[in-house]
């Protein structure tokens, strides 16, 4: 899977969040608020969400839900019941629950109205954001109606009074070792993100924050940044752990080299500019002290003062902006790839984007470790 701590992309977006505690996965940004936090763990409750309809006639079937949900340790959380007072409902009640669910439980009933069957707007949005979240779903409705035209072709458990216990027994006992296989699977196949970071870390390379000078180029994408101050280098890193990722890499990375060239482009020109305002600031002074002959000493040493302070400003913008550029000379557009995923087209894709660039080093993980230059950064966990 790629990053799961991200700068605000939505992370349903070309990605597959994880649900093992082990893993330490959580959603930093709120997908659909741009400016709220979320920090929900994924999978981090022994919990199944359940979306319905506010209907008297599901309190049977719910409460058997709870029950047969309880007795295997698995604690219902029913939207319906569920209260917030004081919080944002969405994040609190809905959303953040499904985050934090191991899977989910949708009822698909209809209300009633006019002769007509009328489907709930409320639980098939909610039906929606678990499909986005990756969440493990037993979708169930009455034998008697029928689905939505758009998810008709998913499979979905017809219940009656008659089977509703035997199909719940079972679909239960089905998300459970479905969602544990998955967790086990995760652990063994991919090296988590925070094991990851620590090694980078480890090797002197910073993860970059939004204040970061490259920070627009890639604020959007799968990518995230990294900056080795004393080898003087920036580095832009995927995290491929599934070949469906392949794609939006290619599309994140074109998107990435236009938006850096312009960053840089933008730089030079605000460098040319400063030098040229040092030059001006230069020959201002050089013509103060031409006047040196005047005998008002106290008005020259007032011209002297403002041209100083206006060099000083000048040169120290002009170092920053140097240092900048210098570090932008090379940058290394790096992938750490799940090592039984075969990569060789995605490489050659990758090359024919930076083919066009002198700047960009393509590093890719073999044998347990990627190289940026001379630093080498090892993939391998203590189990190797």
């Amino acid at each position: 899977m790629t990053w799961q701590i991200d700068y605000g992309r939505p992370y349903f977006i070309g990605t597959k969040p994880r649900s093992s505690l082990d893993s330490l996965s959580f959603n930093e940004q709120c997908f659909i608020r741009k400016d709220h936090k979320c920090e929900k763990l994924f999978g981090a409750s022994k919990s199944c969400f359940i979306a319905c309809p506010t209907d008297d006639d599901l309190e049977p079937i719910l409460g058997l839900m709870s029950e047969k949900l309880s007795k295997v340790g698995v604690e219902p959380i029913i939207a319906v019941k569920e209260r917030a007072y004081g919080q944002d409902i969405f994040c609190t009640k809905i959303c953040g629950k499904i985050i934090e669910s191991r899977f989910c439980i949708v009822i698909l009933d209809d209300t009633m109205g006019d002769d007509k069957n009328i489907p709930n707007p409320n639980v098939y949005y909610e039906y929606g954001l678990m499909t986005s979240l990756r969440k493990h779903i037993i979708p169930l409705q009455k034998e008697n109606l029928e689905l939505a035209f758009n998810i008709q072709s998913y499979d979905t458990i017809k219940y009656s009074a008659k089977n509703v216990g035997v199909e719940l027994d079972r679909a239960i006992k089905d998300a459970i070792r479905i969602t544990e296989a998955k967790e086990q699977v995760d652990k063994k196949t991919s090296l988590p993100e925070k094991t990851l970071l620590r090694k980078l870390e480890l090797a002197g390379l910073d993860l970059r924050d939004s204040e970061w000078v490259l920070h627009e180029a890639i604020g959007d994408t799968n990518f995230k940044g990294f900056g080795q101050y004393d080898k003087r280098f920036y580095v832009y890193l995927g995290k491929i752990d599934d070949a469906s990722e392949f794609q939006d890499y290619l599309d994140d990375l074109g998107v990435v080299l236009y938006r850096t060239e312009k960053k840089v482009e933008e730089l030079q020109n605000r460098l040319a500019n400063h030098e040229n305002k040092k030059k001006e600031i230069g020959a201002a002074a050089r013509k103060a002290e031409m006047q040196m002959l005047f005998p008002d000493r106290a008005t020259i040493r007032s011209r002297r003062v403002p041209l100083t302070h206006e060099l000083t400003s000048v040169e120290s913008s002009i170092a920053s902006i140097t240092s900048q550029l210098s570090l932008m000379a090379t940058i290394f557009i790096g992938f750490v790839i799940q090592p039984d995923i075969t990569a060789d087209a995605f490489v050659s894709g990758v090359e024919e984007l930076l083919d066009q660039y002198t700047r960009y080093k393509l590093c890719y993980s073999t044998n347990n470790a990627i190289s940026f230059g001379d630093v080498e950064v090892s993939l391998a966990s203590p189990a190797h």
